[in-house]
């Protein structure tokens, strides 16, 4: 259990260290002086008096650092932001009369940026938000490269990032990352600062709620600058594409995930708070979905699809171009996949914007049509074309069933969140079409397609899964995994990186039933050292009862938080959960429960004892560009 808070301690702290200094070994990228635009202007990178836009001030113009994503096996999105303080305020279409600026990309196989194999020129303006995002194309398969962005005279830090292997490349081992439900007000992001560390990862999936719309009133733990205040734009909904793009840039200025994105390729499945829509109260002008998410393509190094929803990629722009703008019509079209090699295809699909309760198939009904095609024809290519040994599918919200069972308390299920009529207690993904889940499940098996694991989130807490319809003996056996039916792969879920688990729901609402009502908010140590002691053997009660009506339910934990890890072979998958300290950021992790599946069985099986798997290969990491 981690140690009691002092949050307004803690923040006092925090604020005396500085975000900058949090990022160790980072650095700023260049003098403090100023910066030539194109023309030879002058450009002044020290944010004047009353600047107000969340950012590595120090870092500037590349305030927000560099990403990488969606790679495949000749190319990878790299992306960065260029942000110029102006004393007009932090939305200007102008910044210091700037109406685009000119961005240099490079590639390299060495850490100091001298071998380099890709470069190019872009320009970005205000109708980007002035971010870059380039397709480096051209590149070799399976291997680790270094990248870096030139502007206004400065250079950005060195991202690190590696493509993706190709068919007969000697692959023995696949390790990729894994997390949910980040919510930057609940906890320290130290979660993606350990994610950072590790030198043996090819790619970090993230299955939805990357940024969050809201702040969460039972977690009130921190605000930037210390501004808990429900009116400020950084600790409210946003209302508009300007304020969600700052929501980003508010996430992507956390010295931890900076870090994060810094050190290796991301591939994110928005959820529903990633896109969520809002109608501004001062103008009455509605931000619609698609318009959100607009914002998620601008702002993260995630690779559009084309706009006919095949779920395809077009060939990659010229060196010289930015990634065209998603039009509105196509936002929305998220389902993508990254071929992987030999070992495994990555798969991401999207339960919650297409579903069409006319579709003539079950699946269809939750995931719409087309996306239902797409996915069984990515299906049967991975095993039948392209000989995939595994499948891993991003899924936002739990596959797995989670069958009704007794509360320990009245209401505990309302209180949750969860439906307390049954069948099923998750009914907003999968648990409320539970004949698409069967359709899908037989679909599997007809196709001898069991090598799958699901990287789910949404539930805010530890789930490990065999995926197989609700069965006992002799169709299933949860000792081993066998029976007359089959399990078809399996699941994890690895917590919440901060929004509120199961304990800390229960304690807000402790917290809410000694206080007349009212949430926590701002006395969030009271709900932490007195509330969560009180809730948690409640939630350990509830664990208990839903392993005892879910068999195929192989692990459960609603207490805690952290990420999770997969290791994959020819021959086995290895799951790893992962748990940190929360809130507050502390260097320790602990590996909670390690699962072993034999490819041609999947079945997790947890092993006693464990040690944490390493991968063979360790890159080195991003430093600083030379002569910073």
């Amino acid at each position: 259990m981690s140690p009691p808070i002092d949050r307004r301690k803690f923040l006092r702290g925090s604020a005396a260290l500085g975000a900058f200094a949090a990022l160790g070994g980072l650095g700023a990228c260049g003098d403090s002086g100023p910066a030539a635009a194109d023309g030879g202007a002058a450009v002044d990178l020290v944010p004047p008096p009353g600047w107000d836009y969340p950012a590595i001030n120090e870092l500037l113009p590349f305030g927000h650092g560099v990403a990488s994503g969606d790679p495949l096996a000749d190319r990878v999105i790299l992306w960065t932001r260029i942000t110029v303080p102006d004393a007009r305020g932090w939305a200007v279409a102008d910044p210091q009369g700037l109406t685009e600026v000119a961005v240099d990309w490079l590639v390299a196989t060495d850490p100091a940026l001298d071998d380099i194999v890709a470069r190019g020129r872009v320009r970005t303006d205000r109708g980007l938000d002035w971010t870059v995002k380039v397709d480096a194309a051209g590149l070799p398969s399976a291997t680790t490269y270094y990248y870096a962005f030139e502007a206004l005279g400065r250079r950005s830090i060195t991202g690190r990032t590696r493509t993706a292997p190709a068919p007969g490349d000697a692959v023995a081992e696949l390790r990729i990352a894994h997390a949910a439900c980040s919510s930057y007000w609940s906890m320290d992001f130290h979660p993606y600062a350990r994610i950072a560390e590790r030198d043996d990862l090819d790619l970090f999936c993230h299955a939805g709620d990357h940024v969050y719309d809201f702040v969460d009133d039972k977690q009130w733990y921190r605000a930037r600058n210390d501004v808990f205040d429900p009116e400020y734009v950084d600790f409210r909904d946003w209302r508009n594409a300007d304020e969600c793009g700052r929501r980003y840039a508010l996430y992507y200025s956390d010295p931890d995930l900076l870090k994060a994105h810094q050190s290796l390729p991301f591939a994110i499945m928005p959820d529903q708070h990633d896109v969520d829509d809002a109608t501004d109260p001062d103008t009455g002008i509605e931000f619609t979905r698609a318009e959100a998410a607009q914002v998620f393509w601008l702002w993260t190094p995630s690779r559009p699809p084309l706009p006919d929803g095949s779920g395809e990629f077009g060939p990659p722009p010229t060196p010289d171009t930015n990634i065209a703008f998603v039009p509105r019509t196509a936002a929305e079209l998220f389902y993508r996949y990254l071929p992987y090699g030999d070992l495994a295809d990555v798969i991401l699909i999207d339960q919650r914007r297409h579903r069409d309760p006319q579709a003539p198939s079950e699946m269809g009904k939750l995931l719409g049509q087309a996306q239902t095609a797409w996915l069984q024809r990515v299906l049967l290519a991975s095993t039948n074309e392209r000989g995939a040994v595994q499948r891993v599918v991003v899924n936002q919200i739990n596959l797995s069933q989670l069958l009704l069972f007794t509360a320990p308390l009245p209401g505990l299920f309302e209180t949750l969140g969860l439906n307390p009529n049954g069948p099923e207690l998750y009914t907003s993904g999968w648990g409320g079409f539970p004949a698409a889940r069967d359709e899908f499940y037989g679909f599997l098996r007809e196709h001898g397609i069991v090598d799958n694991l699901v990287m789910s989130g949404d539930s805010h807490g530890w789930f490990a899964n065999d995926l197989i319809e609700t069965a006992g003996l002799p169709a299933y056996n949860p000792a081993n995994g066998g029976g007359t039916r089959g399990v078809v792969g399996v699941e994890i879920v690895p917590s919440a990186m901060g929004r509120a688990n199961g304990v800390d729901v229960v304690a807000g609402a402790l917290y809410a039933a000694a206080h007349g009502g009212q949430p926590p908010l701002a006395d969030y140590a009271t709900q932490a050292n007195v509330y969560v002691p009180l809730a948690t053997p409640i939630m350990v009660l509830v664990e208990d009862a839903a392993r005892l009506v879910n068999p195929q339910l192989r692990y459960f934990n609603w207490r805690t938080y952290g990420y999770g890890l997969a290791h994959l072979t020819a021959d086995t998958l290895v799951c790893e959960l992962w748990e940190v300290p929360s809130p507050q950021a502390a260097p320790e992790q602990t590996l909670l429960r390690q699962f072993v599946s034999a490819v041609g069985a999947p079945h997790l099986a947890s092993v006693p004892n464990p040690q944490p798997t390493r991968g063979g290969r360790q890159s080195p990491a991003a430093p600083l560009p030379a002569g910073v």
